[in-house]
């Protein structure tokens, strides 16, 4: 008996010995992930994988779509702690990694080196299109965040050689989610008043259709109240005098009603601004409140223009601070989507540009 008892601990301590030499690298398998590489390959593929710049990862074999997973993932926590960890990211699997991490140890195809070159291109960001001789003419600009119970609005007065300086943000409460079509037109009179006058206009590109229940009726009429409070809005805001409103080369040729109000794509500013996970917008917070400390956003101190960096005056952060969780995101909101139309299509930043040529 005491025999086979010492035979059995043996094969434990064997077994042990052979389980340690196949995996080199402490790391969880909770997720299933075979771990398959050396150390010095792991080490590799973590370097390579926190350190490198997008550009260079894009190199490998990895999809655009992944990339910017990675990228999120890496703007919002700062490094992968392990291998497995990326398979926490939407649109990983095993075999997809292991194709990634293999190009990494062997090394990308030599016409992978060039391909970010290849692709570079314009894109389009804005509804109608910002032409290039409109762009030294705007000094300023509103920048206006719609949801179903706020209206928040930030103006931004634009200079040369200096930092674009947040001159004002304020908000507008609709009490009612079901407001008859007078009071809709009262209300958005309200607020064409409280807007104050700039060059360009700016709001999100609303979705063409939202989902709702089945026979939900209160929602439908919710959706239907938001899109003509847009649409009113946006008629009023085009209305006002505007260098861009009197006729000649700068207005537009696709059937604006006028070049002063622009839509920007759906979610453009969470995802130049990292609050874009998985499929959802995440608070504007965090973001914010570093630029009221340290007057840049996380991972923007390589911005070159100095007209990209983002001065807040201290009365309109006390402003921010004296309102509820709600209101403060709604107006962080107005503010990123103001900044991104700036950034993106005034400024042309090529740190922030290089984001979406991919």
């Amino acid at each position: 008996m005491l025999g086979r008892l010492i035979h059995a601990r043996m094969c434990c301590r064997s077994l042990s010995v052979v389980q340690r030499r196949t995996i080199n690298v402490e790391s969880s398998t909770k997720l299933g992930f075979p771990c398959a590489y050396s150390e010095e390959e792991t080490k590799k593929i973590l370097h390579t994988l926190n350190q490198h710049d997008v550009d260079e990862l894009y190199k490998y074999n990895i999809s655009k779509y992944r990339l910017k997973k990675i990228e999120g993932w890496r703007r919002k926590f700062g490094t992968f702690l392990s291998l497995e960890q990326v398979l926490e990211l939407d649109g990983f699997g095993v075999t997809v990694l292991r194709k990634f991490y293999d190009s990494i140890v062997h090394g990308p195809k030599e016409d992978a080196v060039t391909a970010p070159k290849a692709i570079k291109k314009d894109v389009k960001f804005t509804t109608p299109l910002l032409s290039a001789q409109m762009i030294p003419k705007i000094s300023s600009c509103v920048s206006l965040y719609i949801g179903l119970d706020y209206v928040t609005w930030a103006h931004f007065k634009l200079a040369k050689d200096v930092p674009t300086v947040l001159a004002g943000w304020n908000s507008y409460n609709i009490s009612d989610r079901k407001l008859h079509i007078n009071e809709l037109i009262r209300n958005v009179s309200q607020i064409n008043q409280l807007i104050p006058e700039a060059d360009v206009y700016v709001v999100e590109n609303p979705p063409v259709a939202q989902a709702s229940a089945m026979g939900s009726a209160a929602q439908t009429n919710i959706n239907v109240q938001r899109s003509q409070l847009i649409g009113m809005l946006m008629l009023m805001l085009a209305n006002r005098p505007s260098p861009f409103t009197g006729g000649g080369a700068d207005q537009p040729t696709d059937g604006s009603i006028g070049s002063n109000v622009f839509f920007l794509k759906q979610y453009l500013s969470a995802r130049l601004f990292g609050i874009f996970i998985g499929n959802e917008r995440v608070s504007s917070e965090e973001v914010i409140r570093s630029f009221m400390e340290r007057q840049l956003a996380p991972n923007e101190e390589s911005l070159e223009s100095i007209q990209s960096h983002l001065a807040i005056p201290s009365g309109l952060k006390i402003i921010y601070e004296e309102n509820d969780s709600t209101e403060r995101e709604f107006l962080g909101q107005s503010l990123l989507l103001g900044l991104t139309f700036l950034r993106l299509c005034v400024f042309k930043c090529e740190d922030s540009l290089k984001l979406f040529r991919r």
